[in-house]
């Protein structure tokens, strides 16, 4: 596999990458392993999924729970956009 970061000056070869998904490995299944095995790379995801493993093909798994469900008063056309920017807490 050609990679554009072979070519790359140093001191950007080596990439921190950070999937949040409250299911994860979901559609991240294939490309975060891969990127995990490049090497330099470090690879995180944020999951809701319990019990999340800790590592994962590579990638560093950390937990976290909703902080708080849907406000009752609000409008329900913005109940899901409160949902998700409401929704990180550190597990």
């Amino acid at each position: 596999m050609r990679c554009w970061y072979k070519q790359a000056s140093p001191q950007y070869r080596f990439v921190k990458i950070l999937f949040v998904h409250q299911n994860f490995p979901a559609q991240f299944k294939h490309l975060a392993p891969a990127l995990a095995a490049m090497d330099g790379n470090t690879v995180v995801a944020l999951s809701m999924r319990e019990p999340a493993p800790r590592q994962w093909r590579g990638v560093r798994i950390v937990p976290y729970q909703v902080a708080r469900q849907t406000s009752r008063t609000v409008h329900p056309w913005v109940a899901d956009f409160e949902t998700k920017v409401s929704r990180p807490k550190r597990g």
